[in-house]
């Protein structure tokens, strides 16, 4: 399994404060925080409000977009950001 890596500041995950160590990653443009240095793809949808369904795309720095599945172990490292994955629809 690939693993890629996460972080950025201050909503804490789950609507608590977060003391002490923590680690930061953005969302859909919202910063939250998280006190575990990894996390699933499903926890990160989960934090976000993204239904699973949707699917969750993470952003590398060079903009490049990688899709993230729900069982995938994502190592939180500073500049990591993550969105929901477009819904294409046919018209």
């Amino acid at each position: 399994m690939k693993r890629l890596e996460v972080k950025k500041p201050m909503q804490s995950g789950i609507g608590q404060e977060v003391e002490g160590k923590f680690y930061t990653l953005v969302i859909d443009g919202k910063e939250y925080h998280v006190e575990k240095s990894e996390l699933t793809g499903a926890e990160i949808m989960d934090l976000g409000g993204i239904p699973h369904e949707l699917g969750l795309l993470l952003i590398l720095e060079d903009g490049t977009q990688v899709q993230v599945r729900a069982d995938e172990v994502i190592e939180l490292k500073p500049g990591r950001r993550f969105k929901k994955a477009p819904r294409f629809t046919r018209g």
